[in-house]
Parts: structure tokens; sequence; C-alpha cells
């Protein structure tokens, strides 16, 4: 599938969105990169016609609202371009914020964890159809899924958007990461409340709130405020608790 950029002006200027903030987070340009993203773009498109996958589907919001905000994960954890870290993407959805880290960051190990298979169906066929490396996507909720020996403590990076509230968010994904490891949970504005709700959450599953970067300062049309969880000590073997409980009855 292929391109051409100067086809339509309503095109070539949507793109310089794209271009400007992937600048503003740092992110080196290559016409790839562009390229990739109007193809992944195309493929979305196609196939929210038949299932429902996302409400936002013009090209300049999605591009400011899933693409840069799914990339400024980067902004918290700059050690992607070093292309070492294995990812989990916890509640992927339409594969956000796996699937746009992929097509920068693509000499990481990445994993895409859903639990509707309409979604996964859609990564799967991304991940086919784009030819994309180094990734993969799992069926299943985290409550089991953290249980698993391949699955537990694996990870040197777990990251979340907009799955639950930061204390079940945080028993969703600490299980997963490894000791030393970091988990970047994708949060909006007024994130302070959540922060101070999670305490008990914190000590009990081995965690420790790092420092909080603010999206807004790259990206001005953002109010996203991304909280960095340092993993220091192993999470006890019961938890997660079973699924349903952790929303429940946080801790």
């Amino acid at each position: 599938m292929s391109f051409d950029y100067e086809h339509d002006t309503f095109e070539h200027r949507s793109l310089k969105v794209l271009e400007t903030g992937l600048v503003r987070l740092g992110v080196e340009l290559d016409e790839r990169i562009l390229s990739d993203f109007l193809i992944f773009h195309d493929l979305l498109l196609e196939a929210n016609a038949n299932v429902n996958l996302t409400k936002i589907i013009e090209w300049p919001d999605v591009v400011q609202r899933h693409y840069l905000d799914s990339i400024s994960v980067f902004l918290a954890v700059p050690s992607l371009c070093e292309g070492k870290d294995k990812i989990l993407d916890v509640g992927s959805g339409f594969g956000m914020p796996g699937l746009p880290l992929n097509l920068i960051f693509p000499k990481n190990k990445f994993f895409l964890l859903e639990s509707v298979r309409k979604k996964l169906t859609f990564m799967n066929a991304v991940i086919e159809k784009m030819d994309l490396s180094n990734i993969g996507t799992v069926l299943g909720r985290a409550e089991d899924l953290a249980k698993a020996d391949n699955h537990r403590e694996s990870y040197s990076l777990v990251v979340s958007r907009a799955v639950a509230t930061l204390p079940v968010l945080l028993e969703f994904t600490l299980p997963f990461c490894s000791i030393g490891g970091v988990v970047v949970a994708m949060k909006g504005g007024g994130v302070d409340l959540e922060i101070a709700q999670s305490t008990q959450a914190l000590k009990i599953l081995g965690g420790e709130i790092e420092r909080v970067v603010s999206v807004g300062e790259k990206l001005p049309c953002s109010d996203g405020q991304l909280v960095v969880v340092r993993k220091i000590s192993e999470t006890p073997s019961n938890f997660p608790r079973k699924a349903g409980i952790p929303k429940k009855r946080p801790l």
C-alpha cells in the first residue's frame, strides 16, 4: 500500500500535525514513520466501518488524542530509543499505546494484552498486514494472566491507558513488572487525588511513585499525566485478586 503525500491538501496539512507533535516529543522523523501512520490509519478506518473500535476517527483528532498521546510514553521512558525493553500494554484496546510505540521504537519487544476478542483481531490484522516485528498479542484478563509464570514479573516496562483508577490499575500492572522495572500509568488531569488514594496499593504491591510527567509541557493540546511507578519489591503471590474484585474493592 502506498500513499502520495501531496495528493490532497488536507492530508498534507494534517501530516504537519503529526510531524510537529513527533518533533515536540523528541522523535527523530523519517518518511517510514509518516507512511506507517497513514497505513495504520487507513486500516483503522476500514475496520471501524464494520466493528466499533473508536468513536474518534477524523485524522487530526486521532493524531492528537490517540497517536501522539500514545507516543508521549517516551517522555517518561527515554530508554525506549535503546531498543532493550520488554513491554506489556495492559488493556490495549485497538492498540493504544502499544502499536504507535512499536511503529516508532520497533527494536523493543511488545506484547499487547486485551480481553475483547474483536479488538485483538484488529490488532493481529494490523500486525500481519504491516509486517510488524517484535510485537504480539495476548487474549485475556490481567487478573488471570498476571498469575502465569511466563508473564509474572517478566516485563521491564508495563504501560496502560484509560483502564481504571490508579489504585486498581496498580493491581493490574505491578504484578507483571520486573523488580527494577517501571509501570507508566497514562492518566488525565487531576491525577493528584488518585495518587493520594494509592498509598496502600503501592505499599502492598511493591511499587513507588518516581515522578509524574506532564505531557502538556510538550503537547499543549494535551492534559495527559504520566505516573511513573518503579517496582521496588516483589508483589505478593495472592495479587492480583480474582477478576472483578480489584474494581469492586480497591486496595
